[in-house]
């Protein structure tokens, strides 16, 4: 469904709810759970197809969620490139995920859409 992302870190504050939403709804496996001593919480690597993606870094708390967010400036969506769009989304559709309608960018001439995780982070969905 998806193809590369790499590395990306997201913080987490709704940690059951962002890991079963990566790991059922879009179908991540959990690579490896470990604690982060720079954080002094939880880090967890998911997979997707084999590919090293993305890193969940859990947050129990508003003052280690700020400290967090300062070092991951700007992280407010991700980006996907899938072949079909459409099917993506129709996917998403069936599992009661809310999505917008699929559109067409007009300076690329390809199509989008986009969702949202339960920590609210913005997951877009682009032609390759």
């Amino acid at each position: 469904m998806l193809k590369k992302l790499h590395h990306i870190c997201l913080v987490s504050s709704n940690y059951q709810e962002t890991i079963k939403f990566y790991v059922e709804t879009l179908g991540f496996e959990i690579f490896r759970e470990s604690f982060s001593s720079n954080w002094n919480g939880q880090k967890l690597e998911l997979y997707y197809n084999g590919e090293y993606m993305l890193e969940i870094f859990v947050v129990e708390d508003d003052n280690r969620k700020k400290k967090n967010e300062e070092v991951f400036t700007g992280l407010n969506h991700l980006s996907f490139l899938v072949d079909d769009v459409e099917n993506v989304i129709n996917k998403l559709r069936s599992k009661n995920i809310e999505t917008s309608e699929v559109k067409l960018d007009n300076a690329t001439g390809k199509k989008y859409a986009f969702f949202y995780d339960p920590d609210g982070i913005k997951l877009e969905i682009y032609e390759s």
